[in-house]
């Protein structure tokens, strides 16, 4: 069923009446923007503390990015799930984004849910995460790219429903938004220093996080220790980056330069989704997979067309018609193709792949 994005005031009316009064913390929100929304799910997916089921299963949620230790106890149909719960009354456990030693000892059905790319410390350099990537297997490892389908689960790219939140009227000029630049040896990865030469270029109005971009390393003139010439001194507005404030600070630009971190399969966060949401012309490159599975019938500019110059990119897409862009990707919003990557659906997949595992289980022993 297509979702039709809703624009404006009606946005903005929307956003606000959709989240309600439960201290249920929805864990999709970006770690790095430090944000938990909360929601009422009940309409997505049977949730109460009064449940109609009788409990099968008690599983342990842990998490110290998205405070897990502060959600309610909740019951989706015979599954009840508390951060509470010791470990060793536990039949299941679920450890959202941080390594987790309590997933080395358990020997339940349990899941780890990342969202960070194949590249982050969590996964090479992390202790207890390096060890966890050598033990779990494909049905206990959920992330956007598990190789497994039934064990995918996509990375969050809006809070729903899908709004378009715009001013009336946008300036010729291109617009980047980055917390962090990568780290004082960025121009050695391969996948951040794609993304930095584009925003780095003068033609682009760079935001962002003004405690980090203080230590930016200048390259090749690495003594050299301050923002970029670029860099408009603030982080833009807006309590993370899937908020209404942050897309409608994104629409004041006719373009928004919204490269991924990497490239890599299946990977595809909230920075493309936001730029059509604000009416930019995105510049954007995608891995063949992204292409494939999210933005069929979406519109950007690739850099790859151009040599990845960041010059001739940007004045490309100034040059463009952002009417033409902005039509074609309001249908594409409204496709219903992104359905899975709203926030608030990350639960219920965990439940379903954590149900399937508690049904196997109870097949072999009987």
């Amino acid at each position: 069923m297509n979702q039709r994005p809703i624009v404006g005031e009606e946005a903005k009316t929307s956003s606000s009446s959709s989240r309600a009064s439960y201290n249920r913390p929805i864990p999709l929100t970006p770690p790095d923007h430090g944000s938990f929304d909360t929601a009422n799910v009940d309409h997505l997916y049977s949730v109460s503390t009064e449940h109609t089921y009788p409990i099968k299963c008690r599983c342990r949620i842990v998490s110290k990015q998205f405070r897990a230790s502060e959600w309610d106890d909740f019951t989706i149909e015979d599954i009840f799930y508390s951060p509470r719960l010791p470990l060793e009354n536990a039949d299941a456990l679920i450890a959202l984004y941080d390594p987790s030693e309590e997933l080395l000892t358990f020997k339940g059905p349990k899941l780890w849910f990342t969202i960070e790319p194949s590249w982050h410390h969590h996964f090479h350099r992390h202790p207890v995460g390096k060890e966890l990537m050598r033990v779990l297997d494909n049905s206990e490892h959920v992330f956007y790219g598990n190789h497994v389908p039934q064990y995918r689960v996509p990375h969050p790219t809006y809070h729903g429903p899908m709004t378009m939140p715009r001013v009336p009227v946008s300036k010729p000029a291109a617009v980047a938004c980055v917390s962090n630049f990568g780290g004082r040896f960025w121009f050695l990865k391969r996948h951040i220093r794609l993304r930095n030469q584009m925003i780095l270029c003068p033609l682009v109005e760079l935001f962002g996080k003004p405690e980090s971009w203080a230590r930016f390393r200048h390259f090749p003139q690495l003594w050299i220790q301050r923002p970029p010439s670029n860099f408009q001194g603030r982080a833009s507005p807006g309590r993370d980056h899937i908020d209404e404030e942050h897309a409608l600070f994104l629409s004041g630009y006719k373009v928004a330069v919204c490269l991924e971190n990497c490239v890599e399969p299946n990977y595809f966060t909230e920075k493309f989704v936001n730029a059509a949401r604000a009416g930019c012309i995105p510049v954007y490159h995608a891995h063949p997979s992204v292409r494939q599975r999210f933005l069929a019938n979406a519109r950007w500019i690739d850099p790859v067309d151009f040599g990845f110059s960041p010059q001739r990119t940007i004045e490309y897409a100034l040059a463009q018609d952002q009417v033409l862009f902005r039509n074609i990707n309001d249908a594409w919003l409204a496709s219903g193709v992104l359905m899975d990557t709203d926030d608030r659906k990350v639960f219920p997949m965990l439940h379903q792949i954590l149900k399937s595992k508690n049904q196997s289980k109870s097949t072999a022993k009987t």
